[in-house]
């Protein structure tokens, strides 16, 4: 049996200036630009209180994703979402789950799970060759994931409170990303896309869940929501692609699309 090499976890940076962060009792502090950022429970915390009601409307629901993370990833409430107001008959927590796996498949080193909540997807694909560092903006999601991570006894799993448009890491670090669920709450799709692809290296796989237009209970409420994005496909592709991705490869069941990309490699 081959021996398995520890992967070299990585550090988290600063959100602002990028660089390397240095770690003292229950707080992360940049040499370069002197912001200190406090560790809550483990968590890092990016993303102070009154930033986070000023940024955005679509960050103003958090009471709401804390009340549900503990039923989350239940079977009822994704059937309830995917097949009831999504008309997606043929898809579940687990076919999505699938799909990551499948998307990642051979994929060794770190993994940026983007508004990972309760670490739901991360976790199920943490291994002793990969490494997950998930992101959210609701400390209350990140804890149930904590809670989660201790109950199944699962290693490799690092969250850290922010926004996607500032990661809190370097450039090309990532192996691979999740993005379940959340395109389409982003306030500037390609500003989002834009920073997760700058933290990622060339090449690297990114498997997305989110929803498109269509005549579905919830693509009808949606469009009446100011803070809800509804795609239309080629608009989509459109966004990846000034994002720097590339090889679009969807799986559309009813408003409900899983997609696969990559970041595009360097032209010579």
């Amino acid at each position: 049996m081959s021996e398995i090499i520890p992967i070299k976890p990585i550090n988290f940076a600063c959100p602002k200036c990028k660089r390397p962060l240095h770690s003292s009792e229950n707080t992360l502090h940049c040499g370069e630009c002197n912001r200190t950022y406090p560790v809550v429970n483990g968590i890092p915390d990016f993303l102070s209180e009154n930033l986070l009601i000023s940024i955005a409307p679509n960050y103003r629901s958090i009471k709401m994703l804390e009340f549900l993370a503990p039923i989350y990833e239940g079977q009822l409430w994704h059937s309830f979402i995917l097949k009831t107001l999504a008309s997606a008959r043929s898809s579940s927590l687990d076919s999505i789950a699938g799909f990551v796996s499948e998307t990642l498949q051979g994929i060794t080193g770190s993994v940026l799970d983007v508004a990972c909540g309760p670490a739901t997807h991360g976790r199920r694909i943490a291994s002793p060759t990969r490494n997950i560092y998930g992101v959210d903006f609701s400390m209350g999601t990140l804890q149930q994931g904590m809670t989660n991570i201790a109950r199944d006894g699962i290693s490799g799993v690092r969250l850290a409170r922010t926004r996607v448009e500032e990661l809190p890491f370097e450039n090309d670090v990532f192996d691979g990303v999740i993005c379940g669920g959340s395109l389409h709450l982003f306030p500037d799709t390609v500003l989002a896309l834009r920073e997760i692809a700058r933290t990622m290296k060339a090449g690297a796989p990114m498997a997305v869940t989110t929803f498109v237009a269509g005549n579905a209970p919830l693509t009808r409420l949606m469009k009446r929501r100011k803070n809800m994005r509804v795609f239309q496909i080629p608009d989509l592709q459109q966004y990846l692609a000034e994002a720097g991705f590339e090889e679009f490869k969807p799986k559309l069941d009813g408003t409900f699309l899983m997609f696969s990309t990559h970041k595009a490699m360097p032209r010579i």
